[in-house]
């Protein structure tokens, strides 16, 4: 896992000029996302019961609030390097932050899940950010494909409504990112499908554009050969999730 980091810190820093504003976006929040989800453990019900949360609302923004989230935000050892969100940008969000703690997660647009984060020493955090976030509308979020994948179709995220594919123009001079399991139902969109399509003898996808059915019977065009070595190589594409 920390090299994961690592990988991700040196793609964000390197690309963050060359990519565009809304894959960037995405790549932050992946990140931050899967700092909060790498321990299973989760909370039990009076432990849950016992967080309090702190909250501006885009319509009525608290400065006090948005300064303590941005600060919550940027403060672990690997986020600094993270920043994305303006004050100002923040402002237009409903943030949620735990009361003395620097953990918590943002609602953009009124149902996008963003910025959620522990840089805290609270751990098993995830399932309940995702409960808290669906109870006051949160409803979609995105992800690079990979670790993320099965976590948030485990909560309720299992419409994916569009597909963002690698272009290798935004990779930067010395990507090295994690190969991700392309045939795992855990960590792609596309493991029922590509699984289904692999030649027994020799064991290898076919080498020519087809359309597939991906999660959630998601259309669209790839080459399963080249989508394969893609992830294999850390190249996963961006998925766009929903609750149904």
């Amino acid at each position: 896992m920390q090299q994961l980091f690592e990988n991700w810190r040196r793609y964000l820093v390197e690309a963050k000029a060359e990519i565009s504003d809304e894959l960037t976006e995405i790549a932050v929040n992946s990140m931050l996302a899967m700092s909060v989800f790498r321990d299973e453990k989760s909370l039990n019900e009076v432990e849950a019961e016992q967080l309090k949360y702190l909250v501006s609302r885009a319509e009525n923004p608290d400065p006090e609030v948005i300064e303590k989230f941005s600060e919550s935000l940027y403060a672990g050892e690997r986020s600094g390097f993270l920043t994305f969100y303006s004050s100002e940008q923040l402002a237009r969000m409903d943030l949620y932050l735990l009361d003395g703690h620097d953990a918590g997660f943002a609602i953009k647009d009124g149902d996008d899940i963003v910025s959620v984060h522990n840089n805290s020493s609270l751990r098993g955090l995830g399932s309940e950010f995702m409960r808290k976030a669906k109870e006051v509308g949160g409803a979609r979020l995105d992800h690079f494909d990979g670790f993320l994948s099965g976590l948030y179709r485990k909560h309720g995220f299992v419409d994916v409504y569009e597909i963002y594919q690698w272009d290798e123009q935004y990779k930067p001079a010395t990507w090295n990112y994690d190969p991700v399991d392309i045939l795992n139902s855990d960590t792609s969109v596309y493991s029922v499908a590509l699984d289904d399509m692999v030649y027994r003898d020799p064991g290898v996808l076919p080498n020519v554009e087809t359309e597939i059915a991906a999660e959630d019977d998601f259309k669209i065009h790839i080459n399963p050969n080249l989508k394969y070595n893609s992830y294999k190589y850390g190249r996963p594409d961006v998925i766009m999730r929903k609750l149904t």
